[in-house]
């Protein structure tokens, strides 16, 4: 049976340590906070638009 993860901090999502915070908790700012180097949720894949058929 899988374990239920806890959702998680919208602050922390975006952040690379490990101190991940519950969304209950209201978080204004973390001394610890360090931003990732990209955001995955934006990736876009322009070069498969070379395989296309046209």
């Amino acid at each position: 049976m899988k374990k239920e993860e806890p959702e998680i901090n919208k602050l922390c999502r975006r952040c690379i340590h490990h101190c991940k915070q519950p969304q209950d908790m209201l978080l204004l700012s973390c001394p610890r906070y360090r931003q990732r180097p990209f955001d995955p949720e934006e990736i876009k894949f322009k070069q498969l638009d070379l395989f296309n058929d046209k």
